[in-house]
């Protein structure tokens, strides 16, 4: 019976076989470095490229080159305080931008809808103002009114009643309350024309 050889490696030869695979790794990736080019701008305001680019350069940019002198990456400058608050602006202007957009173009197909939806609201608007000048013409008559009958009681020497004086105060309240109501309807409605030439103005731009 034949001796069977034993082909499988020994320990000694798997860790020599790792370590020279390491090695290997290792040169390869410090002779890729070494390779590198550095283009950036020096203390003096000059394009340089050198092998290795200090520390207080890195902020300011620069690019990796190969050795044929293509870019094979870009490393940005740092942004200063007054350039990363523009930074922020335009992202916050680019998300307010697309979330207006998905609204718009979920809310509507065509410019006519746009249209539809303004007008809508404007006839709501208009019915409820037409109703508070409406109720505003009633009271402005009833404190007409009262107020006649409290002058024709002093005049004939008489005592105003409590309920009279209320209903006069109450009229006045009223009347009052009825006028900021239109004013604040007649703002809006000012609102609601400009709210509805933004979303024209959004749905005719498209995505950002």
């Amino acid at each position: 019976m034949k001796n069977s050889v034993d082909t499988r490696p020994t320990l000694q030869l798997m860790a020599l076989v790792a370590a020279v695979s390491i090695g290997f790794s290792t040169s390869s990736s410090v002779a890729q470095q070494a390779a590198q080019l550095y283009r950036f701008t020096n203390a003096q305001g000059k394009v340089e490229i050198a092998h290795s680019i200090s520390n207080n350069r890195v902020k300011y940019g620069y690019d990796v080159l190969d050795t044929s002198g293509r870019v094979v990456r870009r490393v940005a400058a740092e942004l200063t305080g007054v350039e990363l608050q523009a930074k922020h602006k335009r992202d916050a202007e680019l998300a307010e931008c697309k979330a207006t957009w998905q609204r718009v173009s979920t809310m509507y197909q065509t410019e006519a809808d746009i249209a539809r939806f303004e007008a809508e609201e404007i006839e709501a608007l208009e019915t409820a103002v037409a109703n508070d000048r409406a109720n505003l013409l009633v009271l402005n008559d009833q404190h007409t009114d009262l107020l006649a009958q409290a002058a024709r009681t002093e005049r004939s020497g008489g005592t105003l009643s409590n309920v009279l004086i209320q209903n006069v105060e109450r009229a006045a309240n009223q009347i009052k309350l009825l006028e900021q109501s239109i004013l604040k309807r007649e703002k809006e409605r000012k609102k609601i024309a400009r709210r509805f030439n933004q979303e024209r103005a959004a749905f005719r731009r498209g995505k950002c």
